[in-house]
């Protein structure tokens, strides 16, 4: 029986997929946990086989706590589970070590599928993600899109703005000052070279990195 840490924010996803998991009969949720650096601490008094992990967790965000974990625990695999649609997170992910990327929109199957696979040492990479990752390999981009020079943690906060975020509710969900999301804002239109939100959106818009309602709207 293969061992499992879950690492998301949201209590009641924890306490849903520590359910469904020990449900699939081959896992055995260890432990659940709220924060990265939770997650981290958790790990320091033993690995388990699996850890899935959100992408946006209070504190250090999903992608640099998958490095550091990556970095000091090698052979721990991870499956990320997120809110945000594959083309926006996915290829970081996968190149951060990941060893899958579930939408939290997927089948109950579709994760025991994608655990199953993990678990055998395979990595689980859906249809569109292979797509995605295809394209990437056979370098149809020949110009790296902006959005792409951004940091990790840059672009959460990009997408947070996109979506109609203000500066204090994305330092709420990523549990940083009102101070150093400014920061991070100032640093995105530099690299962007934008001026103002409604460019944010228009560009989101324009790649396809988010297709919700609230784009649409502030447009």
């Amino acid at each position: 029986m293969k061992s499992v840490i879950i690492c998301d924010d949201h209590p009641i996803v924890r306490e849903g997929l520590k359910q469904l998991i020990q449900g699939f009969g081959k896992y055995e949720v260890l432990d659940d946990v709220e924060s990265g650096e939770a997650l981290m601490k958790r790990l320091k008094r033993g690995t388990p086989d699996i850890v899935i992990l959100d992408v946006s967790l209070p504190g250090s965000s999903g992608l640099e706590v998958l490095k550091s974990l990556k970095a000091l625990y090698r052979d721990v695999l991870v499956l990320i589970l997120s809110m945000y649609p594959e083309d926006q997170f996915a290829l970081r992910m996968i190149k951060a070590g990941a060893s899958g990327y579930l939408h939290k929109d997927s089948k109950p199957e579709i994760l025991q599928e994608a655990l199953d696979k993990i678990s055998l040492g395979q990595e689980y990479i859906s249809s569109s993600l292979t797509k995605i990752l295809l394209g990437a390999v056979h370098g149809k981009r020949t110009v790296q899109p902006n959005h792409e020079l951004l940091s990790d943690r840059e672009f959460e906060v990009f997408l947070s703005i996109g979506v109609g975020l203000s500066l204090s509710d994305i330092g709420m969900k990523l549990n940083l000052s009102v101070k150093t999301i400014s920061t991070y804002k100032s640093r995105i239109y530099d690299k962007m070279n934008m001026e103002n939100t409604s460019e944010i959106v228009r560009y989101i818009m324009v790649n396809n990195l988010g297709a919700s309602s609230n784009l649409k709207e502030m447009m």
